[in-house]
């Protein structure tokens, strides 16, 4: 009889990761995936034996039953068990987790790590297996018991609080307080006046106000200081140049990527939030069928680390050097020590994993969001290795009396980074003038602009992430959960791509600030995750962090259900009438699944209901126990049916209406013409931020939108459909548009091109006898494009047509045979005449070859 020689088992977390791997290892390995976490505590109670040294209790994840009878069969089967699971915290329990299951000797050296899918990478792994670093485990075990104490122990009694809908988290909780005391700070927040002072001098040169006395800056703050300034300058007179220096200077190229920075960049760059960066991140990572190959494109996401492996540098020094030449390979950069440690620093930034896969050349085998992504990580990583930008800086300072004025400018030397990248803060450059100290400057023109300080501005998904990070709240693993939990549970909601804190939100920060602000504190939330490294390092007990913080926590939790049981009992009346005809029983304050209600005293018998859902309550009403808040709840209820304004579109007045995504106005006569305007986020907000003031009787908003530059008025256009109906310029979520006037019927809408629509914002286009005068406008534009369309012909990679898109980046030609073919051509600007052209097709670059590489490489030792 044949024996059949077993099989290594690897096995890892998602199929597409196995995938690639398999292909990597071959038919030795069989590579399976535990789809995640296999284990994990309970959902229907704590799962923590808290009196008991705080023991968990882990059982098999509903679903994972055969998943887990499935590993168990193949590990009977298999010679060696490789345990493959992500190179962090997380990686690490789920492996542990699956050695329990298979029932594998801790000492065993079954657990392999790598921080990109490639070749070398696997097999290097493979050959250096270590057993599990139970230091690790400990460390994710802790944050998830952690989690799991402050979840579970305060999140009923917010249910009994506020709604079913609530929960508390030890980290979403700081964050959300993050963005509510933001909040406040903006609505509290008083503007200052003060002046910006520039000049235009002899000589074509622009001074700004640099002294005033002993006073610095551009900006005055006093207005008596400024008059006296103006009435000394007003005089136009002489100064006297004092200081001309020039100082070289550089400019360092931004980092390699983390996972902080690719989440910000991919917000403000792609508009991608947090979790969908991580989630198209992951496949990128996986891996993908790259020419009948299966790759791993990038390094693992998850990290806190800008560091470059020297093989990764040394590619990159290659490519630059073939592409730039030598003078702009940028110096290794010494990677800075810090005494408090992040562990994740042990990994690399992310990065691409093959350097000769240009983005360009693999995008037919990725999807929109996998290539923008990946080219915004591949991009950055060669930007990172190039040499600094260097400059000379001109730096001229002039006087009259006590007032200085300085200018700076700017002469690139050597452009360095630059030659592929320039960031938004991009120095300014300009020709040095000829000018040396004693010259004269004649003062030509004095420029004094009045303004205001601005509040402070929300967060962002991005600035979000970048204020944890810099907080030291959470870790690079956890930012998009945060967030998306944030959204979930309706604590925010987006005004633009900004948060804003719901009510809902706003009554959990208060309660969880009120009775547990030390959880919520940043600083202790920060030391919770020094806490954790310090597990992971093994220089202190898991069990002694939970202990330490869980004395502290009970005595606050003891005092919380106390205060519960006081709220939850009392009676609380309002002066809100029973809704229901011939009632006269007081309307109660009661909390139900969806929040807070009125409910009539008689509600064995009477069904009046009144719901509180954005209703704020005073909490002294609440300890005295009867609450005022009619006015309030008889508003809403006119804002829901709609509240008349002073806008009227040919004879048609408005009404201001609240829906699912916020403010709205809607015709008076909807039920016939169908008609609503949207109203832009900024409009939105001075509504609810009580700029305006809402008059259940009449809104006067139509001066505050003409302020704005807000207000649009629906006019016909010299456009008709091919049966002569007339098209109408209107506007909708996504800016101004044309339709027909019969649409109910013909369905026809036009959408306008960026250059139109800011003609219409400008107020640039021409008007006769109220009709607007566009088509020849869109006549131009469409012969521009059909020329471009035949000027491409047919797709070369399937004959079919092109087609004119419009992305952010502008117009491009797409093949009409989208998704199925995903070619693309470029239209390209002549700078001087204007002209557009379209791009010839995109040559596809063979790889690098690395033995040419490395025979150059021997050639010049043999020189030497």
């Amino acid at each position: 009889m044949i024996e059949v020689a077993k099989k290594n088992l690897v096995i890892v977390e998602s199929p597409a990761k196995a995938n690639t791997i398999k292909k990597i290892l071959g038919r030795n390995y069989e590579v399976t995936a535990s789809y995640g976490h296999i284990r994990d505590l309970p959902k229907t109670k704590m799962g923590i034996d808290i009196e008991n040294d705080f023991t968990p209790s882990y059982s098999t994840i509903k679903g994972k039953g055969e998943i887990t009878k499935n590993l168990r069969a193949l590990a009977k089967k298999s010679d060696k068990i490789y345990l493959a699971a992500d190179p962090d915290r997380e990686g690490e329990a789920i492996a542990w987790h699956i050695a329990h299951i298979l029932k594998l000797d801790p000492k065993e050296k079954n657990r392999i790590e790598f921080n990109e899918i490639t070749k070398n990478a696997i097999r290097e792994a493979v050959k250096n297996p270590r057993t599990i670093d139970q230091d690790r485990v400990d460390a994710q075990q802790a944050r998830r018991l952690l989690d799991r104490i402050v979840g579970y122990s305060i999140s009923p009694y917010l249910w009994q609080l506020i709604s079913s809908n609530t929960s508390a988290g030890r980290v979403q909780s700081v964050s959300l307080k993050l963005i509510c005391d933001l909040e406040d700070e903006i609505k509290a927040f008083i503007p200052q006046k003060y002046w910006e002072v520039s000049g235009n001098f002899s000589d074509n040169i622009d001074l700004n106000l640099y002294k005033s006395g002993d006073d610095r800056g551009i900006k005055m703050w006093d207005e008596e200081k400024m008059e006296e300034l103006k009435r000394s300058l007003e005089i136009l007179p002489t100064f006297e140049v004092t200081s001309t220096e020039i100082t070289k200077k550089t400019k360092k190229p931004p980092l390699p990527l983390k996972t902080s920075t690719l989440q910000q960049l991919a917000s403000s760059y792609l508009g991608f939030s947090a979790s969908k960066t991580m989630r198209v991140a992951q496949s990128l990572y996986e891996g993908l069928k790259i020419d009948g190959t299966q790759k791993g494109l990038i390094t693992y996401m998850r990290t806190d680390s800008t560091r470059i492996s020297e093989e990764a540098q040394g590619q990159a020094k290659e490519f630059i050097l073939d592409k730039y030449g030598e003078k702009y390979i940028g110096k290794e950069k010494k990677k800075k020590t810090d005494d408090k440690k992040k562990i994740q620093d042990a990994h690399e930034a992310v990065r691409p994993t093959y350097i000769d896969l240009e983005p360009d050349n693999i995008e037919e085998y990725l999807n929109s969001d996998q290539f923008r992504l990946y080219k915004l990580i591949w991009e950055r990583f060669i930007i990172s290795q190039l040499a600094p930008m260097e400059y000379d800086q001109f730096t001229l300072i002039s006087k009259y009396d006590k007032y200085q004025f300085r200018g700076i400018v700017n002469r690139v030397t050597f452009d360095g980074y630059y030659k592929v990248f320039k960031e938004e803060d991009e120095i300014k450059t300009a020709d040095f003038p000829v000018i040396k100290e004693g010259d004269k400057l004649k003062l030509e023109k004095l420029n004094i602009k009045a303004d205001e300080t601005k509040p402070p501005k929300r967060f962002t998904e991005s600035s979000l992430v970048r204020k944890l990070e810099a907080d030291g709240i959470g870790r690079p693993s956890t930012y998009a959960s945060i967030i998306e939990t944030l959204k979930k549970r309706e604590y925010v909601e987006f005004m633009g791509k900004s948060f804003v804190p719901t009510k809902l939100g706003y009554d959990v920060e208060k309660i969880l600030n009120k009775y547990f602000p030390r959880i919520l504190g940043v600083e202790f939330t920060s030391s919770m995750e020094d806490a954790l490294d310090s597990i992971e390092e093994g220089e202190v007990k898991w069990t002694s962090v939970l202990e330490e913080f869980y004395t502290d926590f009970k005595k606050a939790l003891d005092n919380f259900d106390k205060e519960v049981e006081k709220i939850t009992n009392r009676r609380i009346e309002s002066d809100v009438p029973c809704p229901v005809d011939g009632c006269t029983g007081k309307m109660l304050l009661k909390t139900g699944r969806f929040g807070k209600y009125l409910e009539c005293e008689h509600f064995e018998t009477c069904s009046g209901r009144i719901p509180l859902k954005t209703v704020e309550i005073d909490e002294q009403e609440l300890e005295d126990g009867h609450i005022f808040i009619n006015e309030t709840v008889q508003k809403r209820e006119r804002i829901k049916r709609g509240i008349p304004t002073d806008i009227v579109i040919k004879g048609v007045r408005y009404n201001l209406k609240k829906g699912r995504f916020g403010e709205y106005l809607e015709s008076e006569n909807y039920e016939t013409d169908n008609k609503r305007l949207p109203l832009s986020s900024a409009v939105i907000g001075v509504l609810r931020d009580g700029s305006i003031e809402i008059d259940v009787e009449m809104i006067a908003l139509k001066e505050k939108l003409l302020e704005m530059n807000e207000y649009f008025e629906e006019k016909d256009t010299d456009m008709k459909t091919e049966d002569g109906s007339m098209m109408t310029l209107k506007k909708g979520r996504y800016g101004e548009y044309l339709e027909s006037e019969n649409f109910a019927v013909d369905g026809i809408r036009i959408p306008l091109p960026a250059s139109i629509k800011k003609m219409v914002k400008e107020g640039q286009l021409e008007e006769k006898d109220g009709v607007i005068i566009i088509k020849y406008l869109l006549d131009e534009i469409k012969a521009v494009e059909d020329k471009l369309i035949a000027e491409a012909g047919v797709c070369e990679k399937c004959g079919s047509k092109f087609e004119i898109k419009a992305s952010r980046r502008g117009k491009f030609l797409a093949c009409s045979n989208y998704p199925t073919c995903k070619n693309t051509r470029k239209i390209l600007k002549d700078k001087e005449t204007g002209e557009l052209s379209v791009a010839p097709p995109a040559k596809k670059k063979a790889p690098a070859k690395k033995t040419a590489t490395k025979k150059k490489a021997a050639a010049k030792k043999e020189e030497k």
